[in-house]
């Protein structure tokens, strides 16, 4: 019995899926009123928006100011407030990585399987140490100048607030600028000055501690105190 009523279920089911497409088109006629469209056009509100800003200056107005804030952001973006080295520090860092997953390359060739441990070090060098410094304070700007004078190959100065803009007319030379405090995050980095430079398969990250009192007329330098040196992983 429960099998006859299982078919006469399924019978009745396709019974209405054969009717529902003739229900569905069955005319039923107008319901209410119909009206035509009476709202304007968005597009035609906005040109004639537009239209009547640029007659009366707005429009030239806000472009100005769009100008303003982009120029104002070129020159001293969002930078990220650091202390000054008050303690010479080395720090090692490993940036050995774990792969997730196998990675491979557009044959699809397997590089490195999941689970891999991989040193970026094994395969290419920091050619440049990177320097860190505040655009801000003078004795960190002298200081960072000195570096690049005396290496321009070998170093990549990297503000981490301050008018970048400015100190390149000022150096002729290029300045890197770490937006949103991306590489301060990444090696941790506490204190400026900082330099990061490669030592074997680890990256040494060291801060440095400049002159209390230096010499306006020479380049800052550090004070040689005692180091203190500890070895980290990165995230």
């Amino acid at each position: 019995m429960r099998t006859l009523a299982g078919y006469r279920r399924i019978a009745l089911s396709a019974a209405l899926c054969a009717c529902s497409s003739a229900l569905w088109a069955r005319d039923l006629g107008v319901v209410g009123p119909a009206y035509p469209v009476a709202e304007r056009s968005l597009l035609e509100v906005i040109q004639e928006r537009l239209e009547e800003m640029r007659r009366s200056g707005e429009l030239e107005r806000l472009q100005a100011q769009a100008r303003e804030r982009a120029q104002a952001w070129a020159e001293r973006p969002r930078g990220t407030a650091l202390p000054r080295a008050s303690a010479p520090r080395v720090r090692y860092v490993d940036p050995a990585i774990t792969v997730p997953y196998d990675i491979t390359d557009h044959e699809g060739r397997v590089i490195h399987r999941a689970g891999t441990t991989v040193n970026p070090l094994d395969h290419i060098t920091l050619s440049r140490r990177l320097v860190f410094f505040d655009g801000d304070d003078p004795d960190q700007v002298r200081w960072a100048r000195a570096l690049l004078e005396a290496d321009p190959a070998g170093i990549k100065p990297i503000l981490t607030s301050g008018p970048v803009a400015a100190l390149m007319r000022q150096w002729q030379a290029r300045i890197y600028f770490d937006q949103h405090g991306a590489l301060i995050k990444h090696f941790g980095i506490a204190a400026v000055p900082t330099v990061i430079s490669q030592a074997g398969r680890r990256l040494k990250v060291e801060e440095i501690v400049l002159g209390d009192t230096p010499d306006r007329d020479q380049p800052v330098t550090g004070t040689g105190r005692a180091l203190q040196a500890e070895e980290i992983a990165l995230p």
